[in-house]
């Protein structure tokens, strides 16, 4: 004879549900925490400007570096934005690739041959094709000579732009596309964190149904997922 769900194997299904419910909310951090990826963000990742200015942001990259202990040497980053909202009008080569593979930041800047000087004897040499019309930014890097290749974290590329005048109160600069190589030749995983510029105010209502704290109402669908099922099992 079949009967209803006993509470305690309706308590189990719940924990269960719940278990993989959590599960799948954690991996990500997973993922990130995972010391054979290259993160590709910028800094900051949210930025506030008014219409007409000239801003400058950073995009940042980190490496640990392959398993190995090789470093990378190589990176090709393509971006995407409005260019009703945004124009990029440069981006000047930072000195990550330059790094020592020591993790050591380097010290140096970019200068007029696209070649970036990090301290050492490693430089960057790259090229920028910034296509307005389409709204797309192509960045390629290479460091030379190779060496062990690059580890840490720094600045790849800063970004100057200005806002239209009549741009809408939010707009995004997204990484469409990062891939850092190591020195064997290897691309690694690659992690990406787009950019979000606020104009002007930024529209207080465009805020309203934002989730206040990441992840929370995930968390709040766990919870929920677990009382019912427990409530029903005692029924």
């Amino acid at each position: 004879m079949t009967g209803s769900p006993t509470p305690r194997r309706t308590a189990a299904l719940a924990v269960i549900v719940a278990c993989a419910l959590v599960g799948v909310l954690l991996a990500p951090v997973v993922v990130t925490a995972g010391d054979n990826a290259t993160t590709f963000q910028f800094d900051p990742h949210e930025l506030e400007a008014e219409p007409g200015e000239t801003v400058t942001i950073d995009l940042v990259v980190s490496t640990h570096g392959g398993y190995g202990g090789e470093g990378i040497d190589e990176l090709s980053i393509d971006l995407e934005y409005d260019s009703a909202a945004v124009t990029i009008t440069e981006v000047e080569h930072g000195p990550m690739l330059a790094a020592g593979n020591d993790g050591a930041d380097p010290n140096g800047s970019a200068n007029d041959d696209d070649a970036t000087n990090g301290g050492g004897s490693a430089a960057v040499d790259g090229s920028v094709e910034i296509d307005d019309e389409r709204g797309t930014v192509t960045i390629e890097q290479q460091r030379e000579p190779s060496d062990d290749g690059a580890v840490g974290t720094d600045t790849a590329a800063t970004i100057t732009l200005e806002v239209a005048e009549d741009a809408p109160s939010t707009t995004t600069i997204e990484i469409d596309e990062a891939t850092a190589t190591l020195v064997t030749g290897y691309p690694q995983a690659s992690l990406e964190r787009d950019a979000t510029i606020t104009i002007g105010d930024g529209g207080e209502s465009d805020a309203d149904g934002d989730d206040a704290i990441p992840g929370f109402t995930a968390l709040l669908a766990v919870a929920v997922t677990a009382v019912t099922l427990f409530y029903f099992g005692r029924r």
